[in-house]
């Protein structure tokens, strides 16, 4: 048996006249655990596309270049052609049907049939047993360390929830012989990556090949047996798992060393901005139960959490996306929750964790994306026609995008490129730069750095500095990187079962966070 499961040999592909990968040669062992790092717009995705056989790549124009499976030269035309060769995957956008269940979406293709109507019927035209079905996907979920109703419809699940949904698909594959995960991590916290981890592990210990492509260098050098670095579509270097390190890999993934954002120590006045008041929000997978929160005026405010225990639920409530109940003061008034437009008018934005899905005009011009909340919901880039009419002031419009575009670093060909095919970290900066248009008084800003690169993610972290610093913006961000809230925040609210445990200073020790994460702060103070 050759020790080598895959080989690449001179992966060659152009989106266009724009070369985005140059003869990249790399090898997997079998049974082992290879990572794949690199900058957004680096070229990883597009492997794993090209793996995968996703439909950009043969509409496109295909690859060039050979792929071996077991010494054996094949073709991956589509999604059809991989799964038959064994390969399974995880996305970091979620390949899921928002209007079927749980179960339905975990067991789709491989469905259970009911036995009686299989004999007479034969399976192509028999009963689902959905029973079965059920109890399957909950079994792997359980190996997972997540329990959830299955009967639950994706579209109501949170983005967490969602993440454990699609691992469990791809497990659930009997003939599953090489699995590619593409930031299969980043919208998890510490404790559900661990758990994933361990699952993938045991995955390699019987024999199942793996390819982890994630921005979490730490999970990497814990992971992974072997590391590919790319950069511009080049291989540019690889490590053992003895010679890995978080530096080495950082420079080789950027080409430059990192500047860390971070918030320096500042007084807040006591004046409250927004104040909850029993507030509860009925968001599937992230419920919130009766808290009490003031955020005072001019903060940073990190919501940090367990996986499924709220975090994510406040600013989904303020905006109307999830039945709420109690009340809410903004500038000391009660603010009415059954009209979002008037919410944003107000001056209260947010910035969803699900980007793709919640957060951008995919099929709009970045200047167009960056431009439209501003302009929509607060009249900015206009000029006066005459009289009561305006129209749209594209100078002052582009002017603002071009600015946007050189501080936060977007990669891009221009200002009228879709966004649709940016990279995801470049995707979320010009969420930030649309809610930097709207100039809001509060931002709610959940998972900022999901699926980034390092330096995006201090690009994206240094803006949001900026907005409060220099804007006065309150911003409220909901996060399960514990070590980039305490780097910008003032304060960080930690939430356990949908309540707020405890509040503390960013520079609270690692002891104290463990303890308001389970929500045992009375043992701690004795």
């Amino acid at each position: 048996m050759k020790k080598n499961i895959l080989e690449i040999k001179n992966l060659t592909k152009y989106f266009g006249q724009n070369k985005v990968l140059h003869e990249v040669n790399l090898s997997i062992e079998r049974g082992k655990i290879h990572g794949l790092v690199g900058a957004n717009g680096s070229g990883k995705s597009t492997i794993m596309n090209i793996l995968f056989g996703n439909s950009v790549i043969s509409e496109t124009g295909g690859y060039e270049g050979e792929i071996l499976l077991d010494g054996e030269p094949i073709r991956i035309r589509s999604t059809r052609d991989a799964m038959k060769y064994g390969f399974g995957m995880i996305h970091q956008e979620f390949i899921l049907i928002p209007d079927m269940t749980v179960a339905e979406n975990i067991k789709l293709t491989r469905e259970n049939t009911k036995k009686g109507a299989s004999r007479i019927l034969g399976h192509e035209l028999s009963y689902i047993d959905k029973a079965q079905d059920q109890e399957d996907a909950s079994s792997v979920l359980n190996e997972l360390g997540f329990s959830i109703d299955c009967s639950y419809l994706v579209k109501n699940l949170s983005t967490n929830a969602k993440q454990f949904v699609e691992i469990a698909r791809e497990l659930d594959k009997k003939n599953l012989k090489f699995l590619l995960l593409d930031e299969p991590t980043a919208v998890l916290n510490d404790e559900d990556s661990r758990r994933l981890m361990d699952v993938l592990k045991k995955l390699a210990s019987k024999g199942t090949s793996i390819l982890f492509c994630s921005h979490r260098l730490h999970e990497i050098c814990e992971l992974c047996d072997t590391v590919t670095v790319i950069r511009d579509g080049n291989i540019i270097s690889e490590y053992q798992k003895e010679n890995m390190s978080i530096p080495a890999l950082a420079t080789d993934m950027i080409g430059y060393d990192i500047h860390e954002a971070v918030q320096k120590p500042r007084m807040i006045k006591e004046e409250s901005i927004l104040s909850f008041r029993d507030f509860s929000v009925q968001m599937p997978g992230e419920q919130l139960h009766g808290i009490h929160l003031d955020v005072k005026k001019g903060e940073i405010l990190g919501l940090t959490s367990l996986s499924g225990h709220g975090k994510l639920a406040p600013g989904y409530g303020v905006l109307g996306i999830y039945p709420s109940s109690g009340s809410i003061l903004f500038e000391g008034e009660n603010l009415d929750l059954s009209d979002t437009g008037k919410t944003i008018e107000k001056g209260i934005f947010l910035l969803p964790d699900d980007r793709k899905n919640m957060g951008l005009l995919l099929d709009h011009s970045i200047r167009e994306n960056i431009v439209f909340s501003g302009f929509y919901g607060k009249h900015r880039f206009s000029k006066k026609l005459f009289g009561p009419f305006s129209v749209r002031d594209k100078k002052s419009m582009s002017r603002y995008v071009e600015e946007q575009i050189r501080e936060l670093g977007i990669k891009c060909e221009n200002m009228n490129q879709k966004t649709r095919e940016l990279s995801g970290g470049n995707q979320q900066k010009v969420c930030i730069a649309r809610a930097a248009a709207v100039r809001p008084k509060v931002l709610f800003i959940s998972e900022p750095t999901r699926g980034v690169d390092i330096g995006a993610k201090e690009k994206i972290l240094d803006a949001l500095i900026r907005m409060s610093r220099e804007q006065g913006t309150t911003i409220i961000v909901a996060s399960s990187e514990l070590e980039e809230l305490k780097r910008i925040s003032d304060r960080i609210a930690v939430l356990c079962e949908g309540k707020v445990s405890r509040i503390l200073p960013p520079d609270a020790s690692e002891e104290e966070f463990a303890y308001a994460y389970t929500g045992e702060e009375e043992r701690y103070d004795q």
